[in-house]
């Protein structure tokens, strides 16, 4: 064999060798696009199909409470946790008409209480108790006691 055909072979060996290694490499590289493939689908399945092994719902299994004790129990409950979580300042708003809040009743008080950390819907939906560690601005305050019964259980401190 001549050197000009033992340099074609050699230069097509070389060709075959590195497209061998580059074929290996795209290989395992979409073998591991694969895996993640796969392993991103099962969590997705997972994470978006209901669990079965959960327990239902306490809240919705368990009956309203329909006495008026059990429903100022759970007022109280839901006040004194307001207190416990040490907020300064405690309001409990209560439609003049003693009705329930309604979209619009609550998108008033979205609008007026600029300085909240927690707002609850209490006594079936009859009273919203807010609690916050800042004082409301004195504008905001007349506002809601125009349209709401203000109730303050704010602490003695916070008060003066």
């Amino acid at each position: 064999m001549s050197a000009a055909p033992r340099r074609r072979v050699a230069a097509l060996t070389k060709r075959l060798i590195g497209s061998r290694q580059a074929a290996e490499k795209m290989f395992v590289g979409s073998n591991r696009f694969f895996v993640y493939t796969v392993f991103l689908s099962m969590i997705l399945t997972f994470a978006c199909t209901p669990r079965s092994f959960e327990k239902p719902n306490a809240a919705a299994a368990s009956p309203s409470p329909s006495t008026d004790e059990d429903r100022q129990a759970s007022f109280q409950n839901e006040l004194e946790k307001m207190k416990t979580a040490n907020l300064q300042y405690v309001f409990v708003f209560r439609r003049k008409d003693g009705g329930a809040f309604d979209g619009e009743d609550k998108k008033f008080l979205r609008g007026n209480l600029p300085f909240n950390n927690r707002v609850v819907l209490a006594d079936e939906d009859k009273a919203v108790i807010v609690g916050s560690n800042y004082k409301f601005p004195p504008e905001n305050t007349e506002a809601l006691r125009l349209r709401f019964n203000v109730e303050d259980y704010s602490a003695a401190e916070a008060a003066k």
